[in-house]
């Protein structure tokens, strides 16, 4: 799984101030149908904006001043958007591990981008491959141009999943490069994909109390981890999920009372 996309990124875009209610299969089956139509057009206008784009120029500016990609991590803010852009955004606090995981090597099996159960690290470490080219990689343009979307998806889903996180994951899942075909253990170390797994296999959250090896065989044993490479398979596992997955969203859903229906 070499190829990053920003859209691994799990997190999604909302609003709403009110309290929360549960929101149906029928609300979030609307949600998600609502926020794929409207990609390119939220895209579009969080490329403009005026936030997003001084957080770019920051990045751009660090990167344009550093010697060594531990420079870098001198600047929190810098970090905070390149991990966004990475699909790592909840690990911004972190600055500590996301200079070490990224800084080592993850072709290296000792290395600790290699053996964090995170996964992220490891495809993110290959993604900017400081350990081999230094800075190098980072400065490309393809790489530049893949951080830039990363951050707009991130602000764009960040959105969505404050109204339903189920909705969220499902935009993660379908958005998935489709040459990406996740092992059992790339299952386990993607939050993401692992709630999504867990919930369509009914399993509970103490499976996480059992060892990996334990973990891997009983998800086995439920779900056909292969069917997350397949396009077509994603397409049922996503409605199984924004069925079965139980999230909240605010009162004033816009989605709310538009007689959205059902078609699995």
């Amino acid at each position: 799984m070499n190829q990053l996309s920003g859209s691994q990124l799990l997190m999604l875009l909302g609003g709403g101030t009110a309290a929360a209610t549960t929101l149906s299969p029928i609300e979030r089956i609307g949600l998600f149908k609502t926020s794929v139509a409207n990609t390119d057009k939220e895209t579009a206008r969080l490329q403009a904006d005026p936030a997003v784009k001084r957080d770019l120029a920051r990045l751009d500016r660090v990167i344009a001043n550093a010697k060594t990609p531990a420079d870098l991590f001198k600047d929190p803010e810098a970090v905070r958007v390149l991990l966004e852009g990475l699909g790592l955004a909840d690990q911004a606090a972190n600055i500590g591990l996301a200079k070490a995981a990224l800084l080592s090597d993850p072709s290296d099996k000792t290395s600790l981008a290699a053996n964090l159960s995170d996964t992220r690290w490891k495809t993110a470490a290959e993604q900017l491959g400081f350990a081999g080219t230094g800075l190098e990689t980072l400065r490309s343009t393809a790489t530049r141009e893949t951080i830039a979307k990363g951050v707009v998806d991130y602000k764009r889903l960040t959105a969505i999943g404050e109204k339903s996180q189920a909705v969220s994951d499902a935009l993660y899942l379908r958005n998935m490069p489709e040459d990406t075909a996740p092992s059992v253990y790339d299952v386990l170390g993607n939050k993401v994909l692992r709630r999504i797994a867990s919930t369509l296999a009914g399993l509970p959250d103490e499976l996480a109390l059992q060892s990996v090896e334990s973990q891997a065989r009983t998800l086995e044993r439920s779900i056909k981890v292969s069917d997350f490479a397949d396009p077509r398979k994603r397409e049922v596992l996503i409605n199984r999920y924004l069925v079965t997955a139980a999230d909240k969203v605010t009162v004033n859903d816009p989605l709310a009372g538009l007689g959205i229906t059902l078609n699995l």
